[in-house]
């Protein structure tokens, strides 16, 4: 036992000394904030979908046991493809070194750390993503969100009024509150379809189940949102033609 402390004690020949440094502290700047851009505040900001931003330590520090909790049990940031079957451009889950900062960082008091060290803040475009649009196409009437209960997927038809062919490459859904939109799809109809004819233009509704009119057609969509997703442009030198005399359908949730 003497022989064993002695070398613990002291560096002397024929012992073998370590000298274990601290692990370097995960703080916010350095190695929350940079996760946190890449994969939160898209729908973690101002008029989003997210219910509290993430864009600065004083607002994210609150959170920092629930974003724990949240990350460990993989709910966010929301991502339900398997990753493991192939690998997608767009794939929003956190690898397993990001959780575990994120959990040392939570468990740890969640340290500021120095604001030299945080990256340049992210600059979102306040307006259409896509430019100035040539056509602006609204629903003529706001729709109520009901205090509680289920909304089933909700529908109205929008008509183009073109009185000639369009050739579409780049389209854009605004919602007006952001902060309650699941999600929506346009979908062109063309003038010789029979989908959703029974119902009235710019009044939403729900299509009645088990006749088939509620199944949009496959190769009709135009375009879709959904929380911190990028508006859609088709590649440069192509286009999506939407027919005179077409409406577009929005669907809703």
């Amino acid at each position: 036992m003497q022989w064993k402390q002695r070398c613990l004690l002291l560096a002397t020949a024929g012992c073998a000394a370590l000298v274990l440094g601290a692990a370097e502290p995960v703080t916010f700047h350095k190695d929350i904030e940079p996760l946190l851009q890449a994969h939160c505040q898209g729908c973690h900001r101002p008029g989003e979908i997210g219910p509290m931003p993430l864009l600065t330590y004083q607002n994210t520090r609150p959170w920092a046991k629930a974003i724990k909790e949240a990350v460990l049990a993989r709910k966010m940031p929301p991502w339900f493809a398997d990753s493991g079957a192939q690998h997608y451009l767009n794939d929003a889950s956190l690898s397993d070194a990001d959780i575990q900062k994120l959990t040392a960082w939570a468990d740890s008091g969640a340290p500021e750390g120095d604001s030299a060290d945080s990256p340049a803040p992210l600059k979102y475009v306040d307006g259409w993503t896509i430019g100035q649009p040539d056509l602006i196409v609204e629903m003529p009437h706001a729709y109520e969100v009901p205090p509680s209960g289920t909304i089933e997927y909700t529908y109205v038809i929008l008509p183009t009024h073109f009185t000639e062919d369009r050739w579409v490459t780049a389209a854009e859904i605004r919602p007006g509150n952001r902060s309650v939109m699941h999600h929506a799809a346009l979908h062109v109809r063309p003038p010789g379809s029979k989908w959703l004819r029974e119902y009235p233009t710019g009044e939403p509704f729900v299509p009645a189940t088990g006749t088939g009119n509620e199944l949009r057609p496959s190769d009709e969509w135009l375009t879709n949102y959904a929380p911190g997703r990028p508006a859609y442009g088709l590649p440069p030198g192509t286009a999506f033609l939407v027919k005179a005399g077409s409406d577009f359908v929005l669907q809703f949730h």
